[in-house]
């Protein structure tokens, strides 16, 4: 075996170590060369002493020499129950319970050892994580097969030091991925790597899509053309606008435009310059094309084809195989992770069609306007836990209720759902103050193994024995609401708010009681729309307040839409849930 055997510390490999640790969230991580008769480790972050300082292993204590035997990954949630390995010392010596091993290989393509991940309990591996343990090692691979050749030949420094960029390349590249989940971001890492390493002008995704009606004004080679469409994916934080992909944005798949007939080939498709891509296709040059030298490379998993990642330099270029085959690699790692985001993407829908499916239909009483809105968090990508309801009394009172559940995802989304149901059943079945049906609510979640927390406010638009409107309500927790009367004049609804939901089913809960002139709007809202990072929560409810002042006299789904406008709901950082009354005029 010609890669390093040393039983030294690398800096490097020490780096991968660390990087599945915390990838993998596990208390050790390992790059292992297997020898004849020992293992060593020149990266290693979490071992036990005198391991950690010594590096190395005889083969008794080794799970990585059966990914070496099998030139196979090994996983095993709990060795203790696994015929083959429950009697290996591993286990005793140095805690290994759980072990995920990946192949690594060096330049001849031999498998000499495991990049592996280690729990000292039992840990069922997610698919997530395995991929991301395979594309850490597939970049530790490229690494040893770069030492192999530079130990091999002196000669060749100068294609050994190619050799290491591409595989920073493809180590960058396998980081930046590791953190994505939209298809933005996805487009987002693979043009950042592109242009920090690769010294790319432009990078892109062109991801497949059905054909639809948009795709009916796109150029076509003829009666033959394929249905089947490319859309470029905007990169998240994208660093300038690129015109021509803009222009661009859909493309059929055939030989009408390079894009697509990258991906219908499935074989690369290089022009050293702007002037021979345009010699091809002539109708597509305009004044917007940036850049000389332009690659475009198929998507392909699984022989199914799902994009084309478009490169563009800005000057002439030429491209050797090495080049080539870290372009490959690079589109190989950009197409897996594209795989994932649309799962992710597809998840995130369907917990959003549950969100909505949630929330209710408003009734709209003879003296009241109600309108309602929610906007799901903008960064995180994600469903929560707030939520707003409104329900007419068999009495005629209308009980108005908002709430915000600690999380954002589908365990906070279903507790959301139990949540709404028993206070609003509460509501309907028990005549009592807010403050007694929250309690009871409390206590029900107690009672019921709810493990959840949430913050609430519960209100009742009452009358008082001379006829007026009159708020009666409980806060447990949340924003004051707020009220806008009719000239625009604001005030809000304070009071001293109880605990929240879920920590003292026992404590006390006050009411607050508050009259309510006719055309004033009453504002229910969770603090997401409030809320900004490093800014004070009165700053978010003066804004609050002055938006709505200045749109109290539109109708009150005008009036909420404004108001989200104003305070950027769609941007914020977290669910944004509003309920708005306007009270009827005498």
């Amino acid at each position: 075996m010609t890669t390093t055997s040393s039983t030294d510390a690398d800096t490097s490999f020490d780096r991968y170590a660390r990087m599945v640790r915390r990838a993998l969230r596990v208390p050790v991580a390992l790059v292992s060369l297997v020898e004849q008769d020992r293992q060593v480790f020149p990266g290693a972050v979490g071992l036990p002493p005198p391991y950690q300082s010594t590096r190395e292993t005889p083969l008794s204590h080794s799970f990585c020499q059966y990914v070496v035997a099998d030139q196979a990954p090994l996983v095993v949630a709990d060795a203790r129950l696994y015929d083959r390995v429950r009697d290996n010392l591993a286990i005793p010596d140095l805690g290994v319970v759980a072990y995920a091993g990946w192949p690594i290989t060096d330049h001849t393509g031999t498998v000499v050892g495991s990049l592996c991940a280690i729990d000292d309990k039992p840990h069922p591996w997610r698919q997530d994580e395995l991929d991301s343990l395979a594309d850490l090692a597939a970049a530790c691979s490229s690494e040893l097969a770069e030492r192999g050749l530079r130990a091999q030949a002196v000669a060749g420094q100068r294609d050994a030091q190619d050799l290491a960029r591409r595989s920073r390349v493809l180590l960058a590249l396998s980081e930046g991925l590791s953190r994505t989940q939209t298809l933005a971001e996805v487009a987002a890492a693979v043009e950042q790597v592109s242009l920090e390493q690769l010294d790319c002008l432009r990078a892109g995704l062109w991801l497949h899509h059905d054909r639809d009606a948009a795709t009916a004004d796109l150029p076509t080679a003829g009666p033959a053309s394929s249905p089947e469409v490319l859309r470029y994916v905007e990169p998240a934080s994208a660093r300038s606008t690129w015109e021509s992909a803009a222009r661009h944005a859909a493309l059929r798949v055939d030989d009408s435009n390079p894009v697509g007939l990258a991906l219908s080939l499935g074989e690369p498709l290089f022009f050293p310059s702007v002037r021979a891509q345009n010699e091809r296709w002539p109708e597509l040059a305009n004044d917007a094309q940036v850049g000389e030298g332009r690659l475009f490379l198929p998507l392909v998993v699984q022989r199914r084809r799902i994009g084309t990642l478009v490169l563009v330099w800005d000057e002439p270029r030429e491209l050797g195989d090495a080049d080539l085959a870290t372009y490959r690699a690079m589109a190989a790692y950009a197409a897996q992770a594209v795989v994932r985001g649309r799962l992710h993407q597809d998840r995130i829908e369907a917990l959003m069609t549950l969100q909505s499916a949630m929330l209710p239909r408003l009734p709209q009483p003879d003296d009241l306007q109600l309108a309602a809105r929610y906007r799901p968090s903008a960064q995180r990508h994600q469903v929560g836990g707030d939520w707003y309801d409104a329900v007419v009394m068999p009495d005629g009172v209308t009980a108005l209720m908002i709430g915000d559940v600690v999380g954002h995802d589908i365990a906070a989304a279903a507790v959301m759902g139990q949540l709404r149901t028993m206070l609003r059943a509460l509501a309907w079945a028990v005549d009592d103050a807010p403050s007694g049906n929250v309690a009871r609510l409390d206590r029900a979640l107690r009672e019921l193994d709810v493990d959840a927390m949430a913050t609430l406010v519960y209100a009742r638009l009452e009358q008082d024995a001379e006829g007026r409107r009159v708020v009666r309500w409980t806060n447990a927790g949340h924003p004051p609401p707020l009220v806008v009367e009719a000239d625009g004049s604001t005030r809000w609804l304070e009071g001293t708010p109880d605990l929240l939901l879920g920590v003292s089913p026992g404590a006390p809960r006050g009411d607050h009681r508050s009259p309510v002139d006719p055309g004033s709007t009453l504002l229910l809202y969770t603090d997401g729309l409030i809320e900004r990072r490093g800014e004070d929560l009165r700053e978010g409810m003066d804004r609050l307040a002055a938006s709505a002042a200045r749109h109290v006299h539109r109708p009150a789904g005008d009036f909420l839409d404004r108001v989200l406008h104003d305070l950027d709901a769609a941007h914020a950082s977290d669910d944004v849930a509003v309920l708005a009354v306007r009270f009827g005029e005498e």
